[in-house]
Order: structure tokens, then C-alpha cells, then sequence
């Protein structure tokens, strides 16, 4: 599994699964939100752990 010091790639299938695997709720609406805040750039070089702080912040609440 990616580790959570290391750089979010959001080309990756299976490291948008396993991060939205990490929060509760509809699998398919964090992933959904992973692809947007991707597309927007906004966890575009960012690491594991500041992209869990986008989608907390975005009000999804982690395992």
C-alpha cells in the first residue's frame, strides 16, 4: 500500500482506492471528490497525508 508520507498520484487507480477506502460513507462520492480535487489540482503534488486534510476538510469523516 502507498505509504503516507509519500506523494498522492492521482493517475494511480489503485492509489485513489486506497485512499478513499480510509473515510466512511459512499465509496463512489470520495472517489468522485478525489477526481475533482485532482482535475482541480488542488492535492496535485501533494502527499497522502494533505490529501486526507482536503477531503476532511471538504466534510468527509475518516475510518
Amino acid at each position: 500500500m502507498a505509504s503516507d508520507n509519500k506523494f498522492f498520484n492521482c493517475s494511480e487507480k489503485h492509489e485513489v482506492e486506497y485512499l478513499a477506502s480510509k473515510f466512511l460513507g459512499s465509496k463512489a462520492e470520495v472517489i468522485a471528490k478525489i477526481k475533482e480535487l485532482c482535475k482541480s489540482k488542488k492535492i496535485h503534488y501533494s502527499t497522502h497525508k494533505e490529501a486526507e486534510q482536503l477531503l476532511i476538510n471538504s466534510g468527509f469523516t475518516k475510518k
